[in-house]
């Protein structure tokens, strides 16, 4: 089974380029800036509500995103290699989302009406949280959102044009 990284090219940030990434390897510095993270929209409710059980390895701020399937050209793909892939449920990162547009939109509250708390939903996201062979086998949700907590060797990424 093979994962999936988009690569968009970021002219205002250099280190972002293939040749990085095939020397390297695909960490949080040389991943596409494109993908969202979802734990890092807000830090601080993210950590305050973090279960208390979960190993430290669980870090946003290490974490980069990978697909299932290819999103579109250039990618990088890769075998999965790691049990740190863990997969939670996308919809509520979206909703979680829609608390930062609801600042950047003044706190209208256009956005966010008729949607849980903040608090609900970050632990709803929490409780969401699955390993990928987890996903994989039950399918809990339809939409995945896949997080890498190591940094992926170079010596198993494909480049795709």
């Amino acid at each position: 089974m093979f994962l999936y990284h988009m690569f968009i090219e970021n002219d205002s940030d250099p280190s972002i380029n293939p040749q990085r990434v095939l020397k390297e390897g695909l960490n949080h510095k040389t991943a596409t800036k494109w993908y969202s993270n979802s734990g890092n929209l807000l830090p601080d409710l993210t950590n305050r509500l973090r279960p208390t059980n979960l190993p430290k390895w669980i870090d946003f701020k290490v974490a980069f995103r990978a697909d299932l399937e290819v999103y579109e050209n250039p990618y990088y793909r890769f075998p999965v290699f790691s049990d740190k892939i863990l997969v939670f449920n996308r919809d509520i990162s979206s909703d979680l989302f829609a608390y930062k547009e609801d600042i950047y939109d003044g706190g209208k509250g256009r956005f966010v009406e008729g949607l849980p708390s903040k608090e609900d939903l970050m632990k709803n996201y929490w409780a969401s949280i699955n390993t990928l062979e987890e996903f994989l086998k039950n399918k809990p949700f339809n939409n995945p959102e896949l997080y890498i907590f190591e940094q992926v060797p170079s010596k198993i990424i494909d480049y795709i044009v």
